[in-house]
């Protein structure tokens, strides 16, 4: 993620409730199996070196975009959030080979333990550089999008391939990846306990100004102090240049934000959604 918009969302991501929420809520149907307090930092970049068969060495680099490992009573497993503003027509294969490289990683982490501690029992164990018993940690990777368009990509690595009719018969072998593809149209405000309702819910209504002001005035006590990150997180994914940041914030680092907000829902209305897209697409284009 490169621009402001994608900056202000991996802000309020880094808070612990909001990203367990963000799974919680939308893959979980809001049963609450990521624990906050559980979350563990994990490094953002991957990296893998390998040798060609021409004896080259090759490195290969990824960064994700928000990425957390959660302990549980005897194991882990690695939750990931990718974001995007626009359609992104290769996603599958993006998160494909980030998940790939997340599980090269932890095979090289245990072979490379096992070497140190030469526990190796055969020559299986010895090639494979894994125990008959070792297993690896799961991994769940979330596409998050939060553009006010249609998604109009692919959902899965089957929607990419161009499949010769003549070999059709191959396609139960090919193995799929199927996106998480995680937007306000396909998910229950409702289920997220944190300030990810109001983010889904004004989301769903980007075109509608006066939606946007009814449901904030609805919600004088929600609105009144809310932390900093989802003020600059809305204010950033409602696509309106023309706001004003609230003067002062508190020492708990929350903004009144009922009147800044209901200042981008009249501009959404006054402009209409179809220019907020465009300049939307602008800051893209000029961030790239």
């Amino acid at each position: 993620m490169s621009n402001e918009k994608d900056l202000a969302v991996t802000k309020f991501l880094e808070r612990p409730e909001n990203f367990s929420d963000l799974f919680n809520g939308s893959l979980f149907q809001g049963k609450q199996v990521i624990k906050a307090d559980r979350l563990e930092n994990l490094p953002g970049e991957s990296a893998l070196s390998f040798t060609d068969k021409k004896g080259k060495k090759v490195s290969v680099r990824r960064y994700r975009d928000v990425i957390r490992k959660a302990s549980g009573d005897t194991a882990y497993a690695v939750f990931a959030v990718e974001g995007q503003g626009e359609t992104h027509y290769a996603m599958p294969v993006r998160e494909m080979l980030y998940d790939a490289m997340n599980y090269a990683g932890q095979v090289k982490e245990l072979s490379e333990r096992h070497r140190r501690e030469r526990d190796y029992r055969d020559s299986a164990e010895f090639l494979s550089g894994l125990l008959r018993e070792d297993r690896l940690a799961p991994v769940v990777t979330i596409c998050f999008y939060y553009g006010t368009d249609r998604w109009e990509g692919p959902l899965e690595l089957y929607d990419m391939l161009d499949i010769p009719e003549e070999y059709e018969d191959m396609k139960p072998f090919i193995v799929n990846y199927k996106l998480n593809l995680v937007q306000a149209s396909n998910v229950d405000p409702e289920n997220f306990k944190t300030d990810l309702k109001h983010v889904f819910s004004l989301l769903g209504m980007a075109s509608d100004g006066d939606g946007m002001k009814r449901y904030i005035r609805e919600r004088p006590e929600e609105f009144g102090h809310i932390p900093y990150e989802t003020y600059d997180c809305l204010r950033e994914l409602l696509h309106v240049d023309k706001w004003r940041k609230a003067d002062q914030e508190n020492g708990k680092g929350e903004v009144d934000m009922c009147k800044a907000l209901e200042e981008i829902a009249e501009m959404a209305k006054q402009e209409g959604v179809q220019q907020g897209i465009l300049l939307a697409k602008k800051v893209i284009r000029y961030a790239q």
